[in-house]
């Protein structure tokens, strides 16, 4: 039985900021930020990082609503933490990390899929809907749109892969699990951002938490650099900002370049030709 729209508020820097939070599945929720001042039509779906172990949607309020200052519609979901209270690592075994990809996709289709079926009580432009995440979320969402595990969830993803629900998706230090799962047919505008030393999250091709091969947990995975290079050689649109020498850190970089996260969403909702672009950052 569906849940009814639960109304709560949240104290920023002394002022009142309107949350609602809504359950898409059991005990998994949204906390939906609405726009402050004029919408610009855009909504956003993000998921938190944590090493698929932790995390909160809470602490993603500095991106939400400094997003919904500039006029976005923000959802910031809630997922089943398949690794929480276990090692995530070079020990923990490649089929479970697998599995935490796997339910982390699974979640965040059901919480896309209750929020496009309610488009219009919540505000959304289906034709402007964003996904975003930052790590285990970004890879999360990577997982969502080019699924390596749609063969086991048919009813699920079938509609996903109808054809596109996203206009765009936005990737903060995540990396995809099957580079034969994208084609220039499934594309999404992608906008990436990744340090180049990372060692958690590979920024190009290379071992999830840089294992060993002989290591239990040896996985590996496609970064923002190779993710590029596929947009770039297919002439897709998708924009990266590589930042040199920088680590992991870059996960929480939506905190920080509003202005790079909303020209490229204002920029692809308004249909503008963005192409392949990268930017080094050096600091």
């Amino acid at each position: 039985m569906k849940r009814l729209l639960v109304l709560c508020c949240l104290l920023c820097c002394g002022l009142a900021q309107a949350q609602t939070r809504f359950y898409y599945k059991d005990s998994l929720y949204a906390d939906h930020y609405a726009p402050q001042g004029k919408p610009n039509g855009i909504s956003v779906m993000f998921i938190h990082g944590g090493g698929f172990s932790g995390g909160d949607p809470a602490n993603q309020r500095p991106f939400a609503e400094g997003m919904s200052k500039r006029g976005y519609n923000v959802f910031v979901i809630s997922y089943r933490l398949y690794m929480k209270g276990r090692t995530y690592n070079c020990s923990t075994v490649t089929h479970e990390k697998l599995k935490a990809f796997e339910v982390a996709a699974e979640d965040g289709t059901d919480a896309a899929r209750f929020i496009l079926d309610r488009a219009d009580s919540l505000q959304v432009d289906p034709q402007k809907f964003f996904l975003a995440g930052s790590s285990a979320g970004a890879e999360a969402a990577l997982q969502m749109l080019y699924n390596p595990f749609s063969a086991a969830g048919k009813g699920r993803y079938a509609y996903f892969s109808e054809r596109p629900r996203f206009a765009g998706v936005l990737l903060f230090a995540g990396a995809l699990v099957d580079i034969n799962a994208m084609r220039p047919d499934n594309w999404v505008p992608t906008f990436l951002m990744h340090g180049t030393k990372d060692a958690t999250v590979p920024y190009g091709t290379s071992a999830h938490h840089s294992c060993k091969a002989d290591a239990p947990g040896w996985l590996i995975l496609f970064g923002s650099k190779t993710l590029y290079e596929k947009g770039k050689e297919w002439n897709k649109p998708v924009v990266l900002y590589s930042y040199k020498d920088r680590q992991h850190e870059v996960s929480n970089y939506m905190f920080r370049e509003f202005d790079k996260m909303d020209k490229f969403m204002r920029d692809v909702a308004a249909k503008k030709k963005i192409g392949a672009k990268e930017e080094v950052i050096i600091y």
